[in-house]
């Protein structure tokens, strides 16, 4: 991390990883394919469907994320077949690399399973994105506002000094 982020940071060529986070069905999936502006991370209709990161970013930071430079707390494969980033049978330490070379050199876009899972291991999942984040895009819905494990999640990562970008999703604009 001290050679492939922090050195090239403060040498003006570092690169933001920005991740869309937040609770179950808010919607991440759809934001982060927005972001991408292509369907990257598979969109499914049922909750907790997202269950390993994925990641888009060009082809020189696709390589060190693939190298493990970037975001040593998980093992990463490339995405082949985005059927895998639903597929809670694989490893939960795994995270999917998708090469976009649409982004710019200084930014890296994680999709991520949800923060609020029953599922334990995801706890742990969060814990390492919100510490690989630099920027999280905080995606709530009118529900998920107001869940206390959701706002928890945020306020620690706003604590430790992370960036938080609120998108409300699924609004009732009535």
């Amino acid at each position: 991390l001290l050679t492939y982020k922090l050195v090239p940071h403060l040498a003006g060529e570092g690169c933001l990883i920005a991740a869309v986070t937040g609770g179950t069905n808010t919607g991440k999936s759809t934001v982060f394919n927005l972001l991408v502006h292509r369907s990257v991370s598979p969109m499914v209709n049922t909750a907790a469907a997202t269950c390993h990161p994925v990641i888009a970013a060009n082809a020189t930071r696709a390589k060190q994320c693939l190298e493990a430079k970037l975001i040593p707390e998980f093992t990463p494969r490339a995405l082949s077949n985005p059927d895998d980033v639903v597929d809670s049978d694989i490893s939960y330490s795994t995270i999917y690399i998708a090469e976009d070379n649409a982004l710019p050199d200084h930014l890296i876009i994680m999709d991520t399973p949800d923060i609020d899972s029953i599922d334990k291991r995801n706890w742990e999942v969060a814990d390492h994105i919100r510490a690989a984040g630099d920027v999280l895009v905080a995606v709530v819905t009118g529900e998920k506002y107001k869940d206390d494990r959701v706002i928890r999640y945020f306020r620690e990562a706003a604590e430790s000094g992370r960036r938080l970008i609120p998108v409300m999703n699924k609004a009732n604009p009535a």
